[in-house]
């Protein structure tokens, strides 16, 4: 993609076990200050990580004119395994600016259901 510029990282989770072999991570870049979240995506990846083992590395590209330096940027992970959410974003890693890289390092923990 011409012009477009990108965001990298990995994503890992403490958690001693193995993913199931149908299991997709996915990665967003999201502008915080979007107030209507339809516009808040800046880039998407989801990658299938059969036979990886964690950390998996990810490259989100994006157009760098939807980015406004007074901004709020972070990447969002998931992992899931169909339609179940296994593991989600510990927190937001902040990317690109108010001093931040262009680079990611997110952890992910596992989801818990309450019923």
């Amino acid at each position: 993609m011409q012009g477009w510029s990108v965001v990298s990282g990995t994503v890992t989770y403490r958690e001693r076990t193995e993913l199931p072999g149908t299991a997709l991570c996915h990665f967003e870049l999201l502008d915080l200050s979007q107030r209507d979240p339809r516009k808040a995506r800046i880039g998407e990846e989801t990658i299938w990580p059969a036979g990886i083992k964690l950390p998996v590395t990810f490259r989100i590209s994006y157009d760098p004119s939807r980015i406004d330096p007074l901004h709020i940027y972070v990447v969002r992970a998931r992992i899931t395994d169909g339609e179940k959410t296994l593991f989600v974003s510990a927190t937001m890693s902040n990317v690109l600016t108010k001093g931040a890289s262009s680079t990611a390092e997110v952890v992910v923990v596992p989801v818990s259901i309450r019923y």
